[in-house]
C-alpha cells in the first residue's frame, strides 16, 4: 500500500482553517466554559501535574480520619479520636473487675479502720504480714511448742482459788522462770506468737505437735492471749488497750465473750514487763 504525501500548501490551508474554527467556537462559547478556564490556567501556571487520583506534590499523604492544613505536612496516624470521643484513655476496671479487699490493688481491712497514726506498735507491726507468712510461722510454732510452759498457763487459769490479779501475778512468775529454768520454754518469735494468737481466736484452741491447748473459757483465752501478745511486743514498749485494739483490727480478729481489749491489754503488759525485768 502506497502513502500519499500532501503538498505543503494544502497542509497550511488546513491548519489555517482549523485555527479559524477554534477562534469561532471561542467567541461563541457558553459562559460555563469560561468559568472553568481559571482552573486550567492555575494548573498551567504552577506547572504541577496530577497523577490519577494521587495527592498533589505540595501535600503529604493523609491517614484514615486524619487531616492536614499545612503544605508538605505528613499524614496523620490511623485511628485518631472520632467526633464522639472524649479523648481520654481507657479506664481500669468496671464494677466487675474491681479488686477485692485484701488482694492486690485493694486495701487491707486495717487500712480503713482508723488506727491512730501516732500509735507505736514496734515488733507487733509484723501483724501486717501476708497470710501465707503467718501460716508458715504458725506451722513452725506448732511444731516447736513445749507443754511444760503452756500447760502451766492453763493450770493458772483454771485455779479457782486465785483472783484474777493473783493469776496475772502467777503468770508473771512463770514467764520469769523461763529465763532460769531451761525445761520451761516459751515461743519467742513475734510472728509465731501472733500466728498462735490468730489461730487461738479463730479456732478456740491450739493443736500442736506436743498437745492440744483448749481456750474454752474466758480466763484461758485471756491468759494465753496475754502470753502471745506480751511476748510478741517490744520489751521496752508498753502494751495498752489501744495496742490490742490495733492488732485485732489489723488481723481482723474478735476477742471471745468475756474478754475485753482493756483486760487483755493489762494482762499482756504484765507479761511484757516480766520479760523486760527478767531480761535485765
Amino acid at each position: 500500500m502506497s502513502i500519499k504525501t500532501l503538498p505543503l500548501s494544502k497542509i497550511a490551508i488546513a491548519a489555517a482553517a482549523s485555527l479559524g474554527m477554534a477562534l469561532s467556537i471561542s467567541s461563541s462559547a457558553p459562559n460555563w466554559l469560561a468559568s472553568i478556564a481559571p482552573v486550567s490556567s492555575a494548573h498551567a501556571q504552577s506547572g504541577t501535574s496530577k497523577g490519577q487520583g494521587g495527592p498533589g506534590a505540595d501535600r503529604g499523604s493523609k491517614g484514615k480520619h486524619g487531616s492536614s492544613t499545612e503544605p508538605g505536612a505528613s499524614g496523620s496516624g490511623q485511628g485518631g479520636p472520632s467526633s464522639d470521643s472524649d479523648a481520654k484513655g481507657p479506664k481500669y476496671g468496671g464494677g466487675g473487675s474491681k479488686p477485692a479487699p485484701g488482694t492486690q490493688g485493694g486495701k487491707p481491712a486495717w487500712a480503713q479502720e482508723g488506727i491512730p497514726s501516732d500509735l507505736e506498735l514496734g515488733r507487733l507491726n509484723v501483724a501486717r504480714a501476708p497470710s501465707h507468712v503467718l501460716d508458715r510461722s504458725l506451722a513452725d510454732a506448732l511444731s516447736s511448742m513445749q507443754p511444760a510452759f503452756y500447760n502451766q498457763v492453763l493450770a493458772i487459769a483454771d485455779n479457782a482459788s486465785l483472783t484474777m490479779d493473783q493469776k496475772v501475778a502467777a503468770l508473771q512468775t512463770l514467764v520469769k522462770s523461763t529465763f532460769t529454768d531451761t525445761s520451761i520454754v516459751m515461743v519467742d518469735s513475734p510472728l509465731q506468737n501472733l500466728a498462735l494468737y490468730k489461730d487461738m481466736l479463730s479456732t478456740g484452741q491450739i493443736v500442736s505437735a506436743s498437745g492440744t491447748y483448749d481456750a474454752n473459757t474466758a480466763t484461758r483465752s485471756l491468759l494465753l492471749a496475754a502470753v502471745f501478745i506480751g511476748t510478741a511486743s517490744d520489751k521496752t514498749l508498753p502494751v495498752s488497750t489501744a495496742t490490742v485494739d490495733a492488732v485485732n483490727k489489723i488481723m481482723s480478729l474478735t476477742l471471745p465473750a468475756g474478754v475485753s481489749d482493756a483486760d487483755l491489754g493489762a494482762a499482756a503488759e504484765a507479761v511484757r514487763a516480766a520479760i523486760a525485768e527478767a531480761h535485765g
